[in-house]
């Protein structure tokens, strides 16, 4: 499949206009740009070796599913570069709001960050 570079560029005469970076914008930006090149998720996935839930919940804005930011981010950025959607662009609407999201989770703290470990429910100790 050959990837059609600057699909979406970002500026310059008779070029089209990006969207405002935003959560919002950034699924349906690639949905249209997968689309435009004829390509359907499973396509995307055998170029990117992503998973198509993952490219899928990429579109729909559902990053929850995801072990960390990075890999929401790094999933993001490469299936722009597929369909030829700028990788900064896509990086500027994920960013902040991503990031946000996952340091609000809540996790199991192995004692690197100097607080004490919550423990586990159903753990019995002996």
């Amino acid at each position: 499949m050959e990837i059609q570079a600057g699909l979406f560029p970002a500026s310059g005469p008779g070029m089209l206009a990006m969207p405002t970076p935003s959560l919002a914008a950034a699924g349906p930006t690639l949905r249209t740009a997968r689309e435009r090149m004829g390509m359907t998720l499973q396509d995307v996935a055998g170029e990117t070796r992503i998973a198509v839930r993952h490219l899928s919940a990429i579109e729909e804005g559902r990053f929850e599913g995801f072990a960390a930011s990075v890999y929401a981010i790094g999933f993001a950025r490469n299936y722009a570069r597929i369909v030829g959607v700028s990788r900064d662009w896509i990086t500027d609407c994920l960013r902040d709001a991503i990031t946000a999201q996952f340091d609000a989770r809540d996790r199991f703290d192995l004692g690197w960050s100097g607080q004490p470990a919550r423990r586990v429910r159903g753990f019995k100790r002996r």
